[in-house]
């Protein structure tokens, strides 16, 4: 049995044992590794309590936008987060592919045009709010352009860390 397997049984064996705090098909796999007394990759939100269904609630068809929108930022905030630091970890990889396979779930319900206006949405509102000239770089940089940019950011990380010692 695949390790991915064995965490979405610890997943579902949590939950399990009151059906109506079932984690979404979405999670499975994404379940936390543990290695002796370090545990990885928890995310509540995923396979945690914030992580299970609600029976009985309907979303409508803003509100499901409105998801869209939120994991498209998900999405968004990590890869940019990566290209400033060029570092991820357990957590961001989960937090990523739960969102694209909720992306990919609701564009199989309401239609792959509007999950990408949505998303688009999304981008433009996420650029608003970080500093341009990284976000240009960021998303219309050549490779150069953006790896000068990302040793700058090194160089600037190491600059403020000795500034706190």
């Amino acid at each position: 049995m695949s390790r991915d397997n064995n965490s979405s049984e610890m997943s579902e064996a949590r939950n399990s044992t009151d059906e109506t705090k079932k984690l979404s098909e979405d999670a499975l796999g994404l379940g936390p590794r543990q290695v002796g007394p370090i545990m990885i990759g928890v995310v509540d939100m995923i396979v945690g309590d914030g992580g299970v269904e609600v029976p009985g609630f309907v979303a409508t068809k803003n509100e499901i936008l409105q998801l869209v929108r939120y994991w498209a930022k998900k999405i968004i905030d990590l890869d940019f987060w990566f290209f400033l630091y060029g570092c991820s970890g357990s957590s961001e990889w989960r937090t990523g592919a739960f969102a694209n396979r909720r992306l990919d779930r609701i564009s199989t319900l309401i239609g792959e045009e509007e999950v990408t206006k949505a998303c688009k949405e999304a981008e433009q509102a996420f650029a608003k709010g970080v500093d341009q000239r990284a976000w240009k770089i960021f998303t219309e940089g050549t490779q150069e352009e953006r790896e000068r940019f990302q040793q700058e950011a090194q160089e600037k990380l190491a600059r403020d860390s000795e500034g706190r010692k």
